[in-house]
């Protein structure tokens, strides 16, 4: 994904640990709702839309991930949280990166 401008988001990391720690960690332990995608992108029809229900907040990193993922596999992704939905479709937020 860095390939295509995928800037790992790590100022909400509180781990006390070096910049490319804190890079690799995102990557080594993904958030759930990272895991649901991966899941449903493997077991889903092509170009059918994917919904993931989390009961926490996205956090900045993954909403900048959702929205690269969107325009690599040409989805919809619908992440409902705790108060929101936010619908990423070509590289775009429905909630234009509020939250």
């Amino acid at each position: 994904m860095k390939e295509v401008g995928y800037i790992p988001e790590t100022r909400d990391m509180l781990h006390d640990i070096d910049q490319e720690d804190k890079d690799e960690a995102l990557f080594a332990h993904p958030h759930s709702e990272r895991l649901a995608i991966l899941n449903c992108l493997l077991s889903s029809p092509a170009r059918s839309s994917i919904r993931v229900i989390r009961n926490l907040r996205i956090c900045r990193d993954c909403h900048n991930a959702m929205k690269i993922i969107s325009k690599l596999v040409g989805r919809e992704l619908i992440i409902r949280e705790a108060k929101r939905h936010h619908h990423f479709k070509d590289g775009f937020c429905s909630r234009n990166d509020f939250w």
